[in-house]
């Protein structure tokens, strides 16, 4: 394991958050969005960003919740080293650190913004243990296309 997963895999750190909800929130002038205050600590938070793989939106998580995603493609014996170590390359590379405030105000790369079109109004989604961020017309039409697929799951499940 790595000295990032060592640092934020310690049993001594609070509870992992668990996002879960939609939120509609404004991105202002300054690249900030404020976390939904049932998403957030009364303290000064830090975050992982990570665009999705093909940039449709922006995963945000704790750096434990990183750690734990960057362990398990290591340790997955189904990718090839080779794939391991291109992932685990490009994994790195594309993340972020960033840090949300007392307000639970998080500032958003100005790159990171216009890469995944994150502007004006955002949808904020929750995702278990880390949540998204979505360009406002880009997750309704994702919702909307993948509602059905809720459907069917749903009812395999007896949900």
């Amino acid at each position: 394991m790595d000295e990032f997963s060592t640092r934020y895999m310690d049993n001594d750190s609070p509870p992992e958050r668990f996002y879960a909800g939609e939120f509609r929130h404004s991105i202002d002038e300054k690249n900030r969005i404020t976390i939904p205050s049932r998403w957030r600590r009364d303290r000064a938070e830090e975050f992982i960003l990570l665009p999705e793989a093909t940039d449709q939106f922006l995963l945000v998580m704790s750096p434990k919740e990183f750690a734990r995603m960057s362990s398990a493609a290591e340790t997955n014996q189904g990718v090839s080293a080779r794939d391991r170590r291109i992932f685990l390359r490009h994994l790195h590379s594309r993340a972020q650190h960033a840090s949300a405030d007392r307000q639970g105000r998080l500032v958003l790369p100005e790159e990171l913004c216009r890469k995944i079109g994150l502007k004006d109004e955002v949808a904020l989604v929750g995702n278990r243990g880390r949540f998204e961020i979505w360009n406002l017309q880009r997750w309704k039409r994702a919702h909307e296309e993948e509602t059905s697929t809720y459907q069917h799951v749903a009812n395999v499940i007896g949900l």
